[in-house]
């Protein structure tokens, strides 16, 4: 049996709410980053954080928490950023009905 309409909408719902905040790494440091935003458009959710020109160093995870702590995406990468720009992360998940 599959899931409703209504049921898919509120996991969509339910899953918006969950986010608290993202992290990165540079070095041994781990840093919180606050929500840039967060949309929802049909059933794709967009999650992106910014960090600003402030920041800088080689970031080498980027990491979604949710409101319990947890992590709930954990991405590695190799990001040189220098301190003169800004950059956006942006993480999309897709919920879909099977």
């Amino acid at each position: 049996m599959a899931l409703t309409t209504s049921a898919h909408n509120k996991t969509k719902a339910w899953f918006q709410g969950m986010i608290a905040y993202g992290t990165y790494t540079i070095g041994s440091t781990v840093t919180q980053m606050p929500i840039y935003s967060l949309t929802l458009t049909g059933d794709v959710i967009t999650l992106e954080f910014y960090l600003a020109e402030t920041v800088a160093g080689t970031i080498t995870k980027f990491q979604v928490i949710d409101k319990d702590g947890a992590v709930w995406d954990d991405q590695p990468d190799s990001v040189v950023k220098p301190a003169l720009n800004g950059l956006l992360i942006t993480f999309k998940y897709t919920l879909t009905r099977v």
